[in-house]
């Protein structure tokens, strides 16, 4: 149970009046039933650190779910009450909604507790369509988890939704260190939280490439002094890993390969793209991998035990290796990530990989962020569009559009050079701290 790893060492620090939660009566109402949590995060943290080990299911709802994720939800799961705090609408649910601070009246329960595995149930990112419902259990999710080890210096950040794969394994790593966990609200535009982030003294933080390169551009981050970086979600380019080695170099930088889906599959700590390609051939920390046919990377877990709810569909194969989809290349000693297969922009019948014009348009001077995706064309069906985000002193912005366009001609095939061109203040950036194409 989660309860039986936090002590005095461990403490939540948000901006919110937490409720009062009381254990008996939450022991006696919710022992055995499946559970759905939709509330703020910090209160979400606090929810799932209670129920572990009472519940039989928990199912993590992000703080921004829609009415479609919740019909979803409801359609593959039976779920007997459905938590909040009261922060969030929660007008779509057909369940039962409890408040937290209402529970107080359930009758309580006298009868001894019997510790039980409770299931975790995450949505994926969703990016490619529907998200699906993965089962996990504790063990699944803090399989590369640093138990043991107490860490009570450290001042986790927490950028990501709890409700999400890699916002709760920042919980996770939080609890099971001893460590402080920082939760700036949701509703903080991203400057603010950045701000609040530094201001209660966050030395480690978690965030995908994007968010990062939005963190350096931020003017509360020269506040930040941090000594552990985690990226994971999307490609770490050696850029933003010289970026942010540069930026705080007294930072340990962790680059974490990991999905809903597969758990953390392994993390890489040299500060180099990719991953040596000699663990193709060994594996790491009893992570088998390889490349398909397709050019996508694979993996086979030991101890891979959970599952899709509500459809069936296996994670793995049937000798229990995983597809990510993630499309790698060998280059020299190291794999190098290329994009995602199923994010392929179609051109005429070519394939392009936004991820591979993204990469050249970076080395155009001038150039801090840059994302490109599909436009819809009425004689090609889709041509290329990249958003491109100038750095704040560059003199002469307009020209960029012009220098993007003459780089990619010169270093790409006519298909994959941008139609068009955009400057734009700021990338699209999800719930998921993904780039939304």
């Amino acid at each position: 149970m989660l309860q039986q790893q936090v002590d005095s060492s461990f403490s939540l620090v948000t901006d919110i009046k937490q409720p009062e939660i009381d254990h008996e009566a939450w022991t006696g109402a919710f022992k055995g039933k499946r559970l759905g949590l939709h509330c703020h995060p910090a209160n979400l943290v606090r929810a799932a650190i209670q129920l572990d080990g009472i519940a039989k299911s928990i199912l993590l709802v992000p703080f921004d779910a829609c009415e479609k994720f919740i019909k979803n939800a409801e359609k593959k799961l039976e779920l007997d009450f459905i938590l909040t705090d009261g922060s969030v609408d929660t007008n779509y649910w057909s369940t039962a909604v409890l408040h937290f601070e209402k529970i107080t009246s359930v009758t309580k329960s006298n009868n001894q507790l019997v510790e039980a595995k409770t299931n975790w149930l995450l949505a994926t990112s969703g990016t490619t369509g529907t998200p699906k419902i993965v089962a996990h259990t504790i063990e699944s999710l803090t399989r590369t988890t640093a138990k043991g080890r107490r860490d009570e210096d450290v001042y986790w950040g927490l950028l990501y939704d709890p409700a999400r794969f890699a916002g709760l394994q920042v919980v996770l790593q939080a609890i099971f260190s001893k460590a402080r966990l920082i939760i700036p609200s949701p509703e903080l535009d991203f400057e603010k939280k950045i701000e609040y982030l530094a201001e209660h003294g966050t030395s480690a933080l978690s965030a995908t490439p994007s968010l990062w390169r939005k963190i350096l551009m931020s003017s509360s981050s020269n506040r930040l002094d941090l000594k552990q970086i985690t990226l994971g979600g999307e490609i770490a380019d050696q850029r933003i890993l010289n970026s942010l080695a540069q930026r705080f170099p007294g930072a340990s930088v962790t680059h974490i390969f990991a999905s809903t889906e597969a758990g953390v599959g392994f993390s890489v700590k040299d500060k180099k793209a990719g991953f040596p390609s000699s663990w193709l051939k060994s594996g790491i920390r009893n992570v088998e991998m390889r490349v398909s046919d397709n050019g996508t990377l694979c993996l086979k877990n030991t101890y891979l035990n959970q599952k899709y709810l509500g459809n069936g569909v296996s994670l793995a194969d049937d000798n229990g290796w995983i597809d990510t989809g993630d499309l790698v290349e060998i280059e020299n000693d190291r794999v190098i990530f290329k994009g995602r297969l199923n994010g392929a922009i179609n051109i005429g019948g070519n394939k392009v990989i936004p991820e591979d014009v993204e990469a050249v348009i970076q080395e155009v001077p001038g150039v801090s962020q840059v994302a490109v995706r599909a436009k819809s064309s009425s004689i090609a069906g889709s041509l290329v569009e990249a958003l491109v985000v100038v750095e704040p002193d560059y003199l002469e912005p307009q020209s960029l559009k012009k220098k993007v366009k003459e780089h990619c001609s010169k270093v790409l095939p006519s298909f994959k050079v941008p139609a068009f061109v955009k400057l734009v203040n700021e990338l699209p950036v999800g719930s998921t701290g993904k780039i939304r194409r």
